[in-house]
């Protein structure tokens, strides 16, 4: 799935771009050139900084509605499309490094740390929703699938339900910071409920 690249693109575009893009630019640099400055295992670190920026950037695209309906920065949802796509990126990134450096697709290896390791369910059913967002994100599947498409896409906030517990259920992140994903998590939901199911405003007419 290509980015949406356009070289007439704004400079806040770009800017938001090479800032989404730059972590993994980072972290991959140092893990091609330089892996002793990430540690002893620096495959393992890798996998986690990608899955870890997965979930920031999901956090991230769920936040322009927001931003739109109740802070000034209005202008954040025309930015979703691509940060919705980086999201898939870091997220097709995470699912690489575990199958083909982690457990070298190995089958038997695979099925095995499915029993070890459950939070591993989780986190290919939330990259299928993911894949699946991708591939419907072109304006040209918005014309096609119509009322569809929006029925489609709310499957965004159960990949961020999976996203979150798929985080919380590995051995090695800390409690803080898992905290700090499902309190953010918490917000991006609770606001989108009250701006379902607050009752619309009534327009008065003003008296001249």
């Amino acid at each position: 799935m290509a980015f949406p690249i356009k070289l007439n693109q704004g400079p806040v575009w770009w800017v938001l771009f090479l800032a989404a893009l730059a972590p993994a630019a980072y972290y991959w640099g140092l893990f091609l050139f330089d892996p002793r400055a990430l540690g002893v295992d620096s495959l393992e670190v890798i996998l986690q900084e990608m899955g870890r920026w997965t979930l920031w950037m999901l956090l991230i695209t769920l936040a322009c509605s927001p931003l739109k309906r109740r802070t000034p920065i209005n202008k954040a949802v025309r930015y979703r499309r691509m940060l919705g796509l980086f999201t898939f990126f870091y997220a097709s990134l995470h699912l690489s490094i575990y199958l083909i450096g982690w457990i070298e697709l190995d089958l038997a290896v695979f099925i095995e740390d499915l029993g070890k390791r459950p939070f591993i369910y989780l986190g290919m059913i939330a990259w299928t929703g993911l894949l699946a967002l991708a591939v419907t994100s072109p304006k040209a599947m918005v014309r096609q699938l119509k009322k569809n498409w929006k029925r489609l896409h709310r499957v965004v906030y159960g990949i961020l339900v999976l996203a979150v517990i798929h985080f919380w259920m590995q051995s090695r992140v800390s409690s803080l910071e898992a905290w700090l994903y499902t309190f953010i998590a918490i917000i991006l939901l609770g606001e989108r409920l009250l701006a379902k199911f607050a009752k619309p405003q009534r327009r008065t007419t003003a008296i001249a």
